[in-house]
Protein backbone atom coordinates (compact mmCIF):
# COMPACT_ATOMS: atom_id res chain seq x y z
CA UNK A 1 0.00 0.00 0.00
CA UNK A 2 3.02 2.22 -0.12
CA UNK A 3 2.88 5.49 -1.95
CA UNK A 4 -0.53 6.84 -0.93
CA UNK A 5 0.88 10.18 0.19
CA UNK A 6 0.64 12.93 -2.40
CA UNK A 7 0.32 15.92 -0.14
CA UNK A 8 1.09 15.53 3.52
CA UNK A 9 0.25 17.42 6.67
CA UNK A 10 2.10 16.91 9.95
CA UNK A 11 0.18 15.25 12.76
CA UNK A 12 1.20 14.89 16.37
CA UNK A 13 -0.58 11.99 18.09
CA UNK A 14 -0.18 10.08 21.32
CA UNK A 15 -0.41 6.31 21.00
CA UNK A 16 -0.72 3.67 23.68
CA UNK A 17 2.55 1.85 24.24
CA UNK A 18 1.30 -1.34 22.54
CA UNK A 19 0.40 0.66 19.40
CA UNK A 20 3.70 2.50 19.33
CA UNK A 21 5.56 -0.80 19.79
CA UNK A 22 3.58 -2.34 16.94
CA UNK A 23 4.38 0.57 14.61
CA UNK A 24 8.08 0.32 15.52
CA UNK A 25 8.14 -3.47 15.04
CA UNK A 26 6.18 -3.36 11.76
CA UNK A 27 8.47 -0.63 10.44
CA UNK A 28 11.57 -2.72 11.21
CA UNK A 29 10.03 -5.91 9.76
CA UNK A 30 8.91 -4.34 6.48
CA UNK A 31 11.49 -1.63 6.00
CA UNK A 32 8.66 0.90 5.66
CA UNK A 33 8.76 4.20 7.50
CA UNK A 34 6.65 4.60 10.62
CA UNK A 35 4.61 7.11 8.69
CA UNK A 36 3.90 4.54 5.98
CA UNK A 37 2.92 1.95 8.59
CA UNK A 38 0.41 4.43 10.02
CA UNK A 39 -0.89 5.30 6.54
CA UNK A 40 -1.34 1.60 5.73
CA UNK A 41 -3.22 1.04 9.00
CA UNK A 42 -5.50 4.00 8.35
CA UNK A 43 -6.08 2.84 4.78
CA UNK A 44 -7.25 -0.54 6.13
CA UNK A 45 -9.53 1.15 8.65
CA UNK A 46 -10.99 3.36 5.92
CA UNK A 47 -11.59 0.31 3.68
CA UNK A 48 -13.39 -1.48 6.54
CA UNK A 49 -15.58 1.59 7.07
CA UNK A 50 -16.50 1.78 3.38
CA UNK A 51 -17.29 -1.96 3.33
CA UNK A 52 -19.57 -1.55 6.35
CA UNK A 53 -21.40 1.34 4.68
CA UNK A 54 -21.79 -0.65 1.48
CA UNK A 55 -23.08 -3.70 3.38
CA UNK A 56 -25.62 -1.47 5.14
CA UNK A 57 -26.72 0.02 1.83
CA UNK A 58 -27.08 -3.39 0.17
CA UNK A 59 -29.17 -4.66 3.08
CA UNK A 60 -31.40 -1.59 2.88
CA UNK A 61 -31.79 -2.01 -0.88
CA UNK A 62 -32.58 -5.72 -0.46
CA UNK A 63 -35.61 -4.79 1.64
CA UNK A 64 -36.68 -2.11 -0.84
CA UNK A 65 -36.25 -4.46 -3.82
CA UNK A 66 -38.27 -7.17 -2.07
CA UNK A 67 -41.08 -4.70 -1.37
CA UNK A 68 -41.06 -3.50 -4.98
CA UNK A 69 -41.13 -7.08 -6.29
CA UNK A 70 -44.09 -7.93 -4.06
CA UNK A 71 -45.94 -4.83 -5.26
CA UNK A 72 -45.23 -5.77 -8.89
CA UNK A 73 -46.47 -9.31 -8.31
CA UNK A 74 -49.65 -8.01 -6.71
CA UNK A 75 -50.23 -5.54 -9.54
CA UNK A 76 -49.48 -8.20 -12.16
CA UNK A 77 -51.99 -10.64 -10.72
CA UNK A 78 -54.71 -8.01 -11.03
CA UNK A 79 -53.99 -7.15 -14.68
CA UNK A 80 -52.76 -10.41 -16.21
CA UNK A 81 -55.13 -13.25 -17.10
CA UNK A 82 -54.55 -16.54 -15.36
CA UNK A 83 -52.95 -19.30 -17.41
Amino acid sequence: MAGHVHAAKPLNARLPIWASDFVDRRSRETGASKTQVMIDALFCLQAQHVQALMREGYEEMRAINREMANEDLAAGSESLPEW
